[in-house]
């Protein structure tokens, strides 16, 4: 046997990371900034959620004209209050809302107008594209993009023809709406996210009853009643806006 007993196991030192190794320096660095990267993160995100909220309050609160001051007699057309269903008026999420029926004198023509005003995400969900079907109505013309010339004022409309019913008793309504946001009328709807940053939007829909065989795009009565309401309507936005701080 040799003086050196191989036999014995023999302790090996193992090396450990040190507090102040590369770790502890480089490691740790990069774990704190990306904690503040994420805590950045947040704070803009929960920044951004604020401002939009309180630019919506502020729109809430801005000035806008009262709907009852849009005359109810217009040129030849003489109007009159109509009732919308409470439950139905609610669900369209306006903050206000009024319904008439206008007659042209001459003609005999009747048009029921929907003028109302609201928070733009929930106004604009309840376009006659989707309410229309929901209700059951087929939808037999359109859609057809007008332009209403109301001078000095222009406008672009989606005319649209639904029936519900059978022959005879079928019902047939013309359809002419358009909305106003982000300082522009049109009948072009986007995504709700786009909306969510939109304090306000009005909303113009007439209707009328049609007869199967009728010609719609000469002399049509919802035209002629948009050529009288779209000035009245331009007019007192334009005075609510001269007054916003």
């Amino acid at each position: 046997m040799s003086a050196t007993d191989v036999s014995a196991p023999q302790s090996v030192p193992v090396a450990r990371p040190s507090p102040g190794g590369r770790f502890g320096a480089a490691g740790w660095f990069r774990v704190g900034l990306a904690c503040a990267i994420l805590l950045g993160s947040a704070g803009v995100r929960a920044w951004q959620v604020r401002r939009i909220e309180g630019e919506l309050a502020a729109g809430r609160n801005r000035p806008r004209f009262d709907l009852d001051l849009v005359p109810m007699n217009l040129g030849r057309w003489k109007g009159g209050p109509t009732e919308l269903d409470e439950q139905i008026a609610r669900y369209t999420g306006a903050d206000q809302i009024i319904t008439r029926r206008y007659v042209d004198q001459d003609t005999g023509a009747a048009v029921d107008m929907i003028l109302l005003y609201g928070p733009a995400a929930d106004v604009y969900l309840h376009s006659p594209e989707v309410c229309y079907p929901s209700a059951g109505f087929t939808l037999e013309a359109g859609p057809d993009d007008r332009v209403v010339d109301a001078p000095p004022y222009k406008a672009p409309f989606r005319s649209l023809v639904y029936a519900k019913g059978e022959g005879a008793h079928s019902d047939r309504q013309e359809v002419y709406f358009t909305w106003w946001y982000d300082g522009h009328w049109t009948p072009q709807v986007g995504k709700q996210k786009h909306f969510e940053r939109i304090p306000g939007m009005y909303k113009i829909h007439l209707a009328r009853r049609v007869v199967a065989a009728e010609k719609r795009d000469v002399g049509n009565p919802c035209e002629a009643l948009l050529k009288v309401l779209l000035p009245e309507v331009e007019r007192r936005m334009a005075a609510a806006r001269s007054t916003a701080p």
